[in-house]
């Protein structure tokens, strides 16, 4: 099938050319394996970086703020306690 693709930035076409020649494999496979491997990190969100900022705090409630303040004035006197 044959498709255009427009507003590719020169250098980065030379460089998916590059890629493609430098691996011994067709345009289409490279891009086909990209394709895969973007879906599959979007499936586990690896390198979703909107995900790691914006996205649901695994830590957010375990502990209270109070509980929070106290540890903190613990570890500092644990590591004032080394200089």
């Amino acid at each position: 099938m044959d498709v255009c693709i427009k507003n590719i930035n020169d250098e980065s076409w030379r460089f998916f050319k590059a890629e493609s020649a430098r691996n011994g494999i067709k345009m289409g496979q490279l891009f086909d394996s990209l394709v895969k491997e973007h879906i599959r990190n979007k499936k586990t969100k690896i390198g979703n970086a909107r995900e790691i900022l914006f996205g649901k705090k695994t830590l957010k409630g375990v502990l209270t703020r109070k509980e929070f303040k106290d540890t903190r004035k613990e570890f500092r006197k644990d590591f004032e306690s080394f200089n």
